[in-house]
C-alpha cells in the first residue's frame, strides 16, 4: 500500500467563505494542479498555518465514490474548520494523504480492502495529530492517545533526565 501528500491547500477560512461556488472552485482549481486528487481516497488532516508553524485540529478519512471532493466540507467537518479557525490565528489548510496504485501510481477508487487500510492509517494520523495538538477537534478513535501515559514515550513529556530504559527505547523507536 503506498500513499502521497498533496498540499498545503488553502480551505476557507470561515462559514461565509464557504459557499457552494468556493467550494466548487477550491476543487477545480485542485484538479487542474493534481488530475484526479479531489476524486481521490484516503486521509485528509485540516490545520492552520501561522507562518510556518501548521496546528492540526481534525484529522478525516474518505473511501467513499465521491472522494475527498464528497467529504471534506460537509456540514459537520466544515464547522471543525470554522471552529477550529477561530480559535487560532493563522491561514486554514488542508493535507490531502491519497491512496495510490503502486504499480501504474494512479490514485485508487474506494473498495473494502482500502478501506480498512484508511481506516488504520486514520487512527496512526490522529495520533500524530494529538501529540502536536492535545487539541485536535476528532471526537473518535482519541480515547487511547488521550488516557494512555508511557513517561517519555507516550502522553505526557517527563521532567528531567530519562532513565536509561526509557533514552534506549526512544533510541530504539526513533523517537
Amino acid at each position: 500500500m503506498r500513499y502521497e501528500v498533496h498540499g498545503p491547500f488553502w480551505s476557507p477560512r470561515v462559514q461565509s467563505e464557504a459557499s457552494t461556488e468556493a467550494l466548487r472552485a477550491f476543487w477545480d482549481e485542485m484538479q487542474d494542479m493534481v488530475p484526479g486528487l479531489p476524486r481521490a481516497i484516503g486521509i485528509y488532516v485540516f490545520s492552520t498555518c501561522h507562518g510556518n508553524t501548521f496546528t492540526p485540529w481534525y484529522v478525516g478519512k474518505t473511501n467513499a465514490k465521491a472522494g475527498f471532493r464528497g467529504e471534506i466540507f460537509q456540514d459537520h467537518k466544515l464547522g471543525h474548520y470554522v471552529d477550529a479557525s477561530e480559535l487560532k490565528r493563522g491561514h486554514p489548510a488542508i493535507h490531502l494523504i491519497a491512496k495510490v496504485e503502486p504499480v501504474r501510481g494512479n490514485f485508487c477508487k474506494a473498495s473494502q480492502q482500502s478501506g480498512r487500510e484508511i481506516d488504520e492509517l486514520e487512527t496512526v494520523m490522529i495520533g500524530m495529530a494529538l501529540r502536536a495538538n492535545p487539541d485536535v477537534r476528532n471526537s473518535k478513535k482519541t480515547w487511547f492517545n488521550r488516557t494512555c501515559q508511557v513517561p517519555g514515550i507516550i502522553g505526557d513529556s517527563l521532567t528531567g533526565r530519562p532513565s536509561e530504559a526509557v533514552a534506549t527505547l526512544r533510541n530504539t523507536l526513533k523517537l
